[in-house]
């Protein structure tokens, strides 16, 4: 277990991969009607800081609403991202936000793909055990997620870890943990030194 929480497997060529690229990182953020804001935005406030391009791409309309009423306008469809190839895919939770991913097929169709070539997907709260877990997405991976939910996970940690991450998927546990989420999966993607530098910025604490 590494320092704030956060829970690493043993040494992952797979992240050393990711931040050793020199391409332009490109990442998605799937929404949907229901979906929790602070997670969603977390994820595209952290990688927009790092200079990264995010596509929000919505299951539903392009302007979805929030868990708590607020309105956001996506940028695109997740119909306009299937032949996009993404370095991330990092799903927010909420309900029924999380449920609304969960049946969206395009989505489902580009996470597995995206797992099969081995690329870094993560999800936060209920979207571990909604959309993750129901779909197959977590097999023979260790997980965390929200409280009310991380009982439905099948190889499930210790709840207090703050990020769990394991081969190429990385799940958090809710609202409260949002940017450390972004910010490990910003590290993953971008490296420890621009991880450091967005966190510095925000007066983040990290390790």
């Amino acid at each position: 277990m590494g320092q704030d929480g956060v829970l690493l497997n043993s040494y992952n060529p797979f992240t050393k991969r990711l931040w050793e690229d020199s391409m332009e990182k490109k990442i998605l953020v799937p929404v949907a009607d229901g979906i929790e804001m602070v997670e969603a935005l977390s994820i595209v406030d952290v990688f927009r800081r790092a200079g990264v391009q995010v596509d929000i791409a919505s299951v539903n309309d392009r302007v979805i609403t929030s868990s708590h009423n607020v309105q956001i306008t996506a940028d695109m469809t997740i119909d306009e991202c299937v032949d996009t190839q993404y370095d991330l895919i990092a799903l927010p939770g909420g309900l029924p936000g999380a449920e609304n991913l969960k049946n969206s097929e395009v989505l489902i169709e580009i996470l597995k793909r995206h797992n099969e070539a081995n690329r870094l997907y993560g999800a936060i709260c209920a979207s571990p055990a909604v959309v993750l877990q129901h779909h197959g997405l977590l097999e023979g991976k260790k997980a965390t997620g929200h409280p009310l939910f991380v009982a439905d996970l099948s190889q499930r940690v210790d709840s207090s870890e703050k990020v769990v991450m394991d081969k190429n998927c990385v799940t958090s546990r809710g609202a409260g943990t949002a940017i450390d989420f972004s910010l490990e999966l910003l590290g993953m993607v971008m490296g420890d030194e621009k991880k450091r530098e967005v966190a510095k910025a925000m007066v983040a604490d990290v390790e």
